[in-house]
């Protein structure tokens, strides 16, 4: 197995590897949908926040470089063309150099990041003072920046990981289900109230108040299963586990389901019956999905609306809600995504 102790390492100017450049001025606002990333500063999604359609004869930003956020150091492999944001304050910085490549741009994308990370609103980035930051790089016996490690380091790390995948789902595809389709079910109408045991908000936790760890704090965010932060808080706060968490402002009416111990933010209301598993927990986070057609900014999930709200379930022959249709459905669907991502990986 290659080490990263394998090689001699070296401090190097960023500008001395790359090609700095900056998009043309565009906001994303401009642009219809399509199929085309548009790149901007973020730290989520590989730095794209939608697609889009370019205008025109528009040329596109080309692809096989690396993108950093001048707002907090956010850095990522680009390996297709892009519409990147530009114009003045937040324009993405573009890194381009000739012997990038995709496994290459993984790993000095991340050593980037590290010496990036640094950059805030305070102190923001730009295409001259990138030029300037320093980075760690293994080298070859001239000193030269080792390319060939590089990519053969990242390769192995993708095998390896494409592997433990793989095990974890093959063993799990060894269960068939086989149920009827949803819309040749029979659905009525519950209330919440009727299908959950508890429903208790989260508790407001200021963010200046929150001390660094490992428990997930779970917010109003449509990103990243609504986890905001990792904190170590105890006291004064709301701990759930097994349960969903329903975003009641911000993203309203996001809902994921979460097996570990987490801390709600008072954004957040927690949903509870100690009856459900995890594919009965993960069917009933889909359908409350839907109240994001309801609710906005201007009219949030309120304690008393929460208490009066309805979904539609699927029900057996007594018209009850039907948890084994629930939890053998959401079985099936689980297995077709484990294939889907064998045959992705080429596993």
């Amino acid at each position: 197995m290659i080490s990263l102790n394998d090689r001699e390492w070296k401090e190097m100017f960023i500008g001395s590897l790359f090609t700095v450049k900056r998009p043309r001025a565009r906001s994303e606002k401009q642009y219809h949908s399509g199929q085309t990333p548009f790149i901007a500063s973020g730290n989520t999604n590989n730095g794209v926040i939608r697609c889009c359609t370019p205008q025109g004869n528009e040329s596109l930003d080309k692809g096989n470089c690396i993108t950093v956020s001048p707002v907090d150091g956010s850095t990522f492999y680009q390996e297709f063309d892009f519409l990147g944001r530009g114009g003045a304050g937040s324009s993405i910085l573009l890194l381009y150099n000739d012997r990038l490549n995709k496994y290459s741009g993984l790993f000095l994308s991340r050593m980037i990041r590290q010496t990036c990370s640094k950059y805030c609103y305070g102190k923001m980035g730009n295409q001259e003072g990138i030029k300037r930051e320093k980075i760690m790089l293994p080298v070859d016996s001239q000193g030269n920046p080792d390319y060939v490690f590089m990519e053969n380091y990242i390769k192995e790390r993708i095998l390896l990981l494409k592997q433990k995948y793989s095990a974890y789902i093959k063993n799990r595809l060894q269960v068939k289900n086989m149920v009827k389709p949803a819309a040749a079910h029979e659905w009525h109408e519950f209330f919440l109230t009727d299908i959950f045991t508890q429903i208790k908000r989260g508790k407001r936790l200021k963010r200046e108040d929150h001390f660094a760890g490992n428990i997930p704090y779970i917010s109003s965010s449509a990103l990243s299963n609504g986890v905001d932060n990792f904190i170590s808080n105890k006291d004064k706060v709301r701990i759930f586990s097994n349960c969903l968490s329903l975003a009641n402002s911000g993203s309203v009416g996001s809902c994921y389901y979460h097996p570990y111990c987490f801390v709600a933010s008072d954004h957040v209301t927690g949903l509870y019956n100690p009856a459900f598993n995890q594919y009965h927990y993960l069917f009933l986070a889909a359908i409350m999905c839907r109240l994001t057609e309801k609710y906005n900014f201007n009219r949030e999930i309120n304690d008393l609306r929460i208490s009066r709200e309805k979904i539609i379930l699927p029900v057996n022959g007594h018209g009850a809600p039907d948890y084994e249709y629930m939890e053998q459905y959401g079985k099936q669907i689980m297995l077709q995504k484990y294939q889907q991502y064998l045959n992705y990986i080429g596993m």
